[in-house]
């Protein structure tokens, strides 16, 4: 649309210089031919009447520009020169191009040019406007129907792309059908991909479960001396590492559109962490409003984010150590808050990644609850809360609204201000 205004911008604009410039050049060429005209008459007689019919005769002399100003003093016609300039040009000094000097006989003055803008000149250059203005309606019309079979194929596409897993059919020229075929390649590659994801995950589920299994087995017949009680709790936290593996090897992304509501969720998981909260004199806050509060992720993968958090709380800090949850609804996100009265997180950043961890964990809790987080377009952030250890935010969309993005430190002091 933009395009097709400017084209027939600059349309209208040459064709205006040129109407303005060939009134420019027939005006001029009218001025010379009642010049010359003027001109002979007196050249042939200095009769008043005679000169006073020829000027009359002449366009420029009905609209008073021409002047004869005969030696003897008299002026017909009239003119805007001074008695002297036309002394001064019939003794010979220079004369502007639009006067004729007759020697010793008269000089004829013809002032400025008649006005090259009339109002036909108006009217000729609306009328292009007005045409420029309809053929540049009719050429979006019809681009409009030529290309919107196209526009909507691109559409499909970008659609599809964005959300994975879709084949599209596409007509047109070769570039959009080729377009459409890789789109469709990418998405089976994918397919392929997943398949192959799962079969690992019950390759590898069966492969580590039967180790485990014989490795407790063998721990029940050492009883309960110390030694046995080391080698049952690493055989336990490999247990959950496993289990951690596993849950990270699941697909958590925009393909899945179950949803849940997380405050219910939030509540039933402390059910439970709170009992083992009580078992280790831990204080712990639970805040969470009464009211539903959906987010578009499956039940569980949000309740195995969740104790993935709070495993790694009980895990990495003292017993005894407080704990805080809350639920907090704002700006179209809906945000889980995790704090705890431990040692906090020396790298936060580095806690986040997969694989990486300060202490002895594989580090893919954190991972596992931020891929959680993302799949609903949140964020999960680790900083250093109120009770003195670490802080663990998880930032869910919130299902049907649109979120609008803060950064985090501006979450964090709406948050320390309650």
């Amino acid at each position: 649309m933009l395009a097709t205004g400017l084209v027939a911008l600059v349309l209208v604009c040459a064709a205006s210089a040129l109407l303005l410039w060939d009134n420019v050049r027939g005006a001029e060429a009218a001025d010379r031919q009642d010049l010359a005209a003027v001109t002979a008459v007196a050249a042939v007689t200095l009769d008043p009447d005679d000169l006073r019919a020829a000027v009359a005769r002449t366009a420029a002399g009905a609209d008073g520009r021409i002047a004869v100003h005969l030696v003897l003093g008299d002026i017909i016609g009239s003119g805007r020169a001074t008695h002297a300039e036309v002394a001064m040009v019939a003794a010979g000094a220079p004369a502007p191009s639009s006067w004729r000097v007759l020697p010793g006989r008269a000089v004829i003055e013809l002032t400025e040019p008649a006005a090259v803008v009339d109002m036909a000149t108006v009217g000729e250059i609306g009328l292009l406007v007005v045409a420029a203005a309809l053929g540049s309606a009719a050429a979006v019309a019809l681009g409009g129907r030529r290309f919107s079979p196209l526009l909507q194929d691109m559409r499909t596409l970008a659609d599809a792309a964005r959300a994975g897993g879709t084949r599209v059919h596409a007509t047109g020229p070769a570039e959009l059908t080729d377009l459409a075929a890789a789109v469709n390649e990418v998405a089976d590659r994918a397919d392929r991909l997943l398949a192959n994801e799962r079969e690992m995950i019950a390759d590898v589920s069966h492969r580590l479960r039967t180790p485990l299994t014989a490795l407790r087995l063998d721990i029940d017949v050492l009883g309960d001396s110390v030694v046995a009680n080391r080698i049952r709790g690493a055989v336990c936290a490999m247990d959950r590492d496993v289990d951690l593996i596993l849950e990270s090897l699941q697909p958590v992304g925009p393909g899945r559109v179950a949803e849940c509501d997380l405050t219910a969720v939030v509540r039933a998981r402390m059910a439970f962490w709170a009992v083992r909260a009580a078992d280790q004199g831990r204080w712990c806050e639970v805040d969470v409003p009464d009211g539903p509060m959906q987010v578009e992720l499956a039940k569980d993968d949000l309740a195995a984010a969740v104790d993935t958090i709070l495993d790694n709380v009980f895990q990495h800090t003292p017993e005894g150590s407080p704990i805080a949850v809350e639920v907090v609804e704002h700006a179209g996100w809906i945000t889980l808050v995790v704090e705890d009265g431990g040692r906090g997180v020396s790298a936060p950043d580095e806690a986040v990644r997969r694989g990486r961890s300060g202490g002895r964990s594989t580090g893919l809790g954190l991972a596992i609850a931020r891929a959680a987080a993302e799949s609903t377009g949140g964020s999960l952030h680790v900083e250093r809360g109120r009770l003195g250890g670490a802080r663990i935010r998880m930032r869910f969309g919130e299902a049907g609204r649109t979120s609008h993005d803060s950064g985090p430190r501006a979450w964090r002091l709406w948050y320390t201000a309650r």
